[in-house]
């Protein structure tokens, strides 16, 4: 379906390229990104995509950057209110939340393929695993955990690296599509690494 061309403000256009690239990776994957298919979906004439995204890296890094930049607010909300172990157990069931259901993130950290990824791909995972982690982190010292700095990132990073690993490659232990589950499993097994 061609979407038809609007005199949009530069900031719209932009909104509306980035929501258009978001609906074709989710679709496609990173990999197979169109930058035609993305201006026909935006309604924007491809001279006007490049202005905005001079190339296909740009456009993928500003999508990765927001996809992400989303992720950690969702994490830095977690109910810091309840103590340091609640507070963990909601940031892992949420962060299992992100990551079975917000495609563009799936696709972005490689979680619906094989082990195979690209230079960039890694890197990008390795980026969004250190701002998990500091993120959760950082919400655990704010609900009161209060082991030491290094301590508690290494937790946090546990978290996010089985958060991602039991999305992947599926587990008869743990069913991730279960909210109940994903939280009975971080109380018993995750909480108490956090003082």
């Amino acid at each position: 379906m061609r979407r038809t061309r609007t005199r949009n403000t530069p900031t719209e256009q932009e909104s509306a390229i980035l929501k258009a690239a978001a609906e074709e990776v989710a679709l496609v994957g990173v990999g197979r990104l169109s930058m035609d298919v993305v201006a026909r979906q935006a309604g924007v004439s491809r001279s006007t995509l490049y202005r905005r995204f001079p190339t296909r890296d740009a456009l993928i890094t500003e999508l990765g950057r927001q996809t992400f930049d989303f992720a950690m607010a969702r994490l830095q909300t977690v109910a810091i209110d309840s103590g340091p172990q609640q507070a963990a157990v909601a940031a892992f069931t949420e962060g299992v939340r992100l990551l079975t259901g917000e495609p563009v993130m799936r696709r972005f950290l490689q979680l619906d393929r094989e082990f195979t990824a690209t230079t960039e791909m890694v890197e990008e995972a390795r980026l969004f695993l250190v701002s998990a982690a500091t993120a959760m982190a950082k919400a655990l010292r704010a609900a009161g955990a209060g082991m030491p700095d290094d301590e508690l990132l290494a937790v946090a990073e546990i978290h996010i690296r089985l958060a991602a690993s039991l999305v992947q490659v599926s587990s008869d232990v743990l069913d991730v599509g279960d909210d109940e589950a994903v939280a009975r499993y971080a109380r018993t097994y995750l909480a108490p690494l956090v003082h």
